[in-house]
């Protein structure tokens, strides 16, 4: 299980790939000035990313150890988790600095706002990656599993 940091990072940059391809499929990608205006949530998802990739590690490690045949459904949720999370970091964030901008408590409408605009595309995103990311994830874990345990013997 020495390669689950590796394993974690590569299927985030395959998402991040799918979410770039898909935004370049729907024309959406977003032009510079949207990145200029909207740029601490830029910042955010940036940081964010990593953030939780560490939780997600570290949730692999925990349970991946403990149930050893139920690899897809730890990948999947692990990858799915890892969107919703990303969404309400993010709100949480933009929460926290509107509420200083604005001098007065912004974060449930933040929250109440990325839940309703926001919460079915990362969704979807997420179910999708998990989904796909989750199978090819399961069956790396499983070899990685053969491996560690064919090397230890």
């Amino acid at each position: 299980m020495k390669n689950i940091k590796f394993l974690i990072t590569k299927y985030y940059f395959f998402g991040l790939i799918f979410l770039f391809v898909f935004y370049a499929i729907i024309g959406e990608i977003p032009s510079w000035y949207t990145i200029e205006r909207d740029w601490i949530e830029w910042i955010t998802t940036i940081i964010s990313i990593p953030l939780i990739g560490i939780l997600a590690f570290k949730y692999l490690t925990k349970y991946v150890g403990k149930e050893k045949q139920k690899y897809f459904g730890i990948s999947f949720f692990a990858l799915f988790v890892s969107w919703i999370l990303i969404l309400y970091f993010k709100a949480l964030v933009i929460g926290i600095i509107s509420s200083f901008e604005f001098e007065r408590i912004r974060i449930l409408e933040s929250l109440a706002g990325y839940s309703i605009y926001q919460l079915w595309i990362y969704g979807i995103f997420g179910i999708i990656h998990g989904i796909v990311g989750g199978y090819f994830l399961s069956k790396e874990l499983k070899n990685n599993e053969k491996k560690t345990a064919h090397n230890n013997v």
